[in-house]
Parts: structure tokens; C-alpha cells; sequence
């Protein structure tokens, strides 16, 4: 049956004694974590491997997690390093194949080649998240937790073992190196039918999905509106997040319960914020060789190299970023004065206040999404976004007179990533007809303002009141040429004569005059009127082009006897 305690409950319980709140964790986070692993690690049995290590390290540590609601991101932070151990002991590599595929439970891509091919969405998500093995293993850790997962703000952070503020700028760069990338990937496989260019940038492609030809694409994507629409139509990050998990094996849940009390015990101390585990240290070891080389190529007597470097993939000009939670290991190497072939390696303990290499955030950068706001005539309220595209939170506030509009939602502080929203409303109820438009002034507090005009329009029709015929007459007393008679008004003015038209046995139309402000009147022109229905209206229209109408109607019978 389904696992109903909570995430707190089932941590008290396994402290407590009970053994099956292990399976009940695993019932919950299981699928997840095996399902992040085997995509980070390309390979099925280790992805396992790694899942049976996150709960029996957490039976190890569970003790040491101080606020157990947090389970959740407490398991994947575990994760987190198990992956990065394994992928750092294999020597992992990142591929230029972005159509590899990772692991046999993932579909194969469509043959490049196929007459009339169309990708269906199932299909295409696998692709996506196939190809989204080809990214550096940072963006592709914070795409699987954020949009798989669904960790969001502090329990993001708490997974990756940054802080909010970095995670939000992780978040941010990940979407766009995705869109850019995984973007590519889709346009590529389903919009050469659309764009003769793209098909001619990949004639005789063969379905691999190299470096070379997805930045070819990309720049493509970036000069072309066919190419753009396809990427936004398809929404990479979507159909990333629909692809179909893998599949953890049946026999996992047994094996791990199976093996409680054996499990390994953590390189990693688990004294971070809540007790969370520290981030994994990986180096950059061939970094220290070609140091050490170059030393004794050059003849180096007595000395000291300190190299320390986080392995985070191939470099990015424009990640500028260093994601660093503890002081990073020290490795000091002498050089014997006496021999040019010996190195003697020894470690030193960190300094006690390591310089810091972590870089400052990008400061709060706010957008507003809209620098006009038109209500018309009849909308009441509409939205204005404040985005925060920086690093660091900012506090905003709209000021500058905007009565008769009212601001709801008027200032807050944005965390980077966030979005709020300011409501323009207008109560017309009070108001005279006619154009409103004001400007208000957005500020970030920083300096930094935006514009945004507010307009709006209240229109009223003019206000009629007929006295004509109504209700049956007999053709025998009908009296010819009977006068009709308007009361009018309008805050604006009318600004043509009111007309009267008829229709029936007979029709016409005539101009109604203005005896005196505010009343006219003419003639129903229905001569020797015939036995019948009829239909008259009224119509007058102001200065502002709005138009009033009054219908009326009535019948003439065959005189009685």
C-alpha cells in the first residue's frame, strides 16, 4: 500500500528503530534518485549501484540531518557526490556526440534522412533528454534536479551544495545553454521541412549530432524566424521534463533492505548547513602533472607548487562563476635540490583562511516585460511582470501619480530567477467619458527605472427617450404621417442629427430635427398604411463615435366590421 507518513515521520521512525521507514523512503524517492543517476551516469548498473549507496549511506547518517522534512533534498545531495565519485574514478569524459543515447532504455533518434518524417512528441522527448547527456555534468546535474525532480529555490541549493543565490544563477545559465543546445537538437531533427536552409546547412547529415554541426545550427536558429518558432513551438526544457524516467529494477528496494548495516561509509562529511553533505572535492590531477613537468623542465631547485583546481568540464568564456562551499584541499610538492628525476609528494593541511575563489554574484538585473499599459474601453485590470535576470535579489517600487488608475502589488523584493507582478485596475464607475493616460516610474533601488505609460478610455453612448407609436391600430383610424419625439443627452455632445427609420408593408428613412437642445422629432411616413408589422428605430452617435439605439414597434390591423 502507498506510503502515507510523512517525510519527518519516516525519519523518526527509522530513528527509532523501525527499519521498514527505509523502504518506506525509498517507495517515495527511490524512482527519482535512480532515475537522475542512470541519466547522469550513462549505465544502468551503476546508476543502481549509486541508488543502494544514497540509502545506505543515509541509514548511516540519517541521525545528522537536522531538519527531516528536508529528506528530499538531503538524499539527492547524496546523490549528488555518488555520482561525481563514480564519473571522477571512470575518468569521465564529456561526448560531442549529442545524439548518444546513454542507456539502452532510451529510444534511437530518428534516421536524419527519412522521407516525410515527422517526430512525434514522445519520440522527440526521448531525444531531448538524450542528447542531453552532451552537457557539462554541472548543467546537467542542475537540468535533472530543477526540471525532473522539481527542486526549486532552497532546496535546489541544498542539493547541489551552493547557495540560493548561486543556484539561482546555476538555474539561469543551465536554461539558456539549453535552449541553445538541446534547441538545436529539435530544430534539427524536426524543422528541415519547414526551412530550405536548414536543410541545405545539413545535406548528407548522418545523424550524428557533433559539436561542429549543433553550433552551425544554433547560429542558424538565432538568424532565422522559421528556425526560432520551431525551437519555442517544441520547448526543449518541456519535453525534457516529459521524457519517460528510467526504469529502476524490481530487485533494487530488496537488495538495499537486504543489505542495511553493510553499506559504505561516506568520503564526505555531512557537516553542511542542516547537515547536508559537503560537496565531493574532485581535482584536476593531469593539471598538477604538466606543473610538475614544467618544473623540471625548467630546472626548479628548491620550491613549492600549490595547484588546486574544481573539475567542472570543459571551460565556459562565459561562466565566470566558481562554485566553491569549503576550502579546497591543498597538495604542496618539493622538489629534492640534489636529483632533476625525483619529485617527493607530501600533503599539508589547508591554510585556516583560505583566499576565496568564490566569484561575486551578478548583480540584480530587473526587466520589465512591458513599457505600455492599454486598458481600452472596457478591460478593468492587466499585468505588469517585474523579472529578476541577475544574481542578487533587488527591491523595486513603482512611484509617479497614476490616479485615476489604482497599483496593486506596488513594490517587493525579487529574488533572482523570481517574477512578480504589478496589477493596473481602473474603476470607470465615477468617471467622465473621455481619454485617460499616465506614467508611473518602476525603480529597482539601485538606480535603475523603467517607464511605463498607462492608458485607458471611458465611453458612454447617448441616453435616448421615444415617445411614438406602439401597440395595434386599425387602418381606418390610422393618422398619416404620425410624429415621433427624442429626449437626448450625452456628457460629450451628439454629433449629427438623430435618424429615424422604418421598416414593414413600407419603409423609409428621414432626419429627425432639433426643435430645441436635447429633443427632436419627425415624421413616420407611412401613407394609407397597409395591414401589417411594423419596425422603427432610432439612432443617435455623439462626438466620440459612440452610438445609441431605440427599436420600436407596431401593427396595423383591418378596420373592424
Amino acid at each position: 500500500m502507498p506510503e502515507l507518513r510523512t517525510d519527518a515521520q519516516l525519519v523518526a521512525a527509522y530513528l527509532g528503530g523501525d527499519r521498514g521507514a527505509l523502504a518506506g523512503m525509498y517507495d517515495r524517492f527511490g524512482a527519482g534518485l535512480y532515475d537522475t543517476a542512470a541519466a547522469m551516469l550513462r549505465d544502468r548498473h551503476e546508476a543502481a549501484d549509486a541508488t543502494q549507496d544514497v540509502f545506505l549511506i543515509a541509514a548511516q547518517r540519517l541521525q545528522q540531518l537536522r531538519d527531516p522534512e528536508r529528506l528530499k533534498p538531503w538524499l539527492f545531495a547524496i546523490l549528488r557526490n555518488e555520482v561525481f565519485k563514480r564519473s571522477k574514478r571512470r575518468g569521465r569524459t564529456l561526448p560531442t556526440d549529442f545524439s548518444a543515447m546513454g542507456a539502452p532504455e532510451m529510444a534511437a533518434p530518428t534516421a536524419p534522412d527519412a522521407e516525410g518524417e515527422m517526430v512525434a512528441a514522445g519520440e522527440m522527448a526521448d531525444l531531448v533528454r538524450s542528447a542531453a547527456c552532451g552537457l557539462d555534468e554541472r548543467d546537467q546535474l542542475v537540468l535533472e534536479l530543477s526540471v525532473r525532480q522539481g527542486l526549486q529555490g532552497a532546496e535546489l541549493a541544498a542539493a547541489l551544495g551552493v547557495t540560493p543565490e548561486q543556484s539561482y544563477t546555476l538555474v539561469h545559465r543551465m536554461r539558456e545553454r539549453v535552449e541553445r543546445s538541446l534547441g538545436a537538437v529539435v530544430v534539427a531533427r524536426a524543422g528541415r521541412k519547414d526551412c530550405p536552409a536548414l536543410a541545405d546547412i545539413l545535406r548528407g547529415w548522418d545523424g550524428e549530432f557533433t559539436v561542429l554541426i549543433r553550433k552551425r545550427v544554433a547560429r542558424h536558429i538565432e538568424q532565422c524566424e522559421t528556425c526560432e518558432h520551431t525551437r519555442r513551438k517544441a520547448a526543449p526544457l518541456a519535453l525534457f521534463g516529459a521524457a519517460p524516467a528510467f526504469a529502476a529494477p524490481p530487485f533494487l528496494r530488496d537488495r538495499i533492505m537486504g543489505s542495511l548495516g553493510s553499506g559504505p561509509t561516506p568520503t564526505y562529511r555531512f557537516d553542511g548547513d542542516g547537515g547536508f553533505p559537503r560537496v565531493l572535492r574532485r581535482f584536476r590531477y593531469p593539471a598538477i602533472l604538466t606543473v610538475i613537468v614544467a618544473a623540471l623542465v625548467i630546472g626548479v631547485g628548491t620550491g613549492a607548487i600549490l595547484a588546486s583546481t574544481l573539475d567542472e568540464g570543459p571551460v565556459d568564456p562565459a561562466d565566470e562563476t566558481v562554485v566553491v562551499t569549503e576550502p579546497p584541499e591543498t597538495v604542496v610538492i618539493t622538489l629534492d635540490p640534489t636529483t632533476s628525476t625525483t619529485a617527493q609528494p607530501t600533503t599539508t593541511a589547508p591554510e585556516t583562511t583560505p583566499p576565496s575563489t568564490t566569484a561575486p554574484a551578478a548583480p540584480g538585473l530587473m526587466v520589465v516585460t512591458t513599457g505600455l499599459v492599454d486598458l481600452g474601453a472596457n478591460t478593468t485590470s492587466a499585468p505588469v511582470s517585474i523579472r529578476n535576470d541577475g544574481g542578487l535579489p533587488f527591491t523595486w517600487q513603482a512611484t509617479g501619480s497614476a490616479t485615476p488608475f489604482a497599483l496593486v502589488g506596488n513594490g517587493g523584493t525579487v529574488q533572482p530567477g523570481e517574477t512578480q507582478v504589478l496589477t493596473v485596475s481602473l474603476n470607470r464607475a465615477n468617471l467622465a467619458e473621455g481619454n485617460y493616460e499616465r506614467v508611473i516610474t518602476i525603480d529597482d533601488g539601485a538606480g535603475h527605472t523603467t517607464d511605463v505609460t498607462l492608458r485607458a478610455r471611458v465611453e458612454r453612448p447617448p441616453v435616448l427617450d421615444v415617445d411614438g407609436p406602439t401597440g395595434v391600430y386599425y387602418a381606418c383610424q390610422w393618422s398619416p404621417n404620425p410624429k415621433v419625439y427624442v429626449l437626448f443627452t450625452d456628457e460629450t455632445g451628439v454629433s449629427a442629427p438623430l435618424t429615424l427609420q422604418w421598416t414593414g408593408q413600407q419603409s423609409g428613412q428621414v432626419t429627425l430635427l432639433t426643435s430645441q437642445p436635447g429633443v427632436a422629432d419627425g415624421p413616420l411616413a407611412v401613407r394609407r398604411p397597409d395591414v401589417g408589422d411594423y419596425e422603427y428605430t432610432i439612432t443617435a452617435v455623439d462626438v466620440r463615435g459612440n452610438t445609441a439605439t431605440v427599436t420600436l414597434t407596431f401593427r396595423i390591423d383591418p378596420c373592424p366590421g
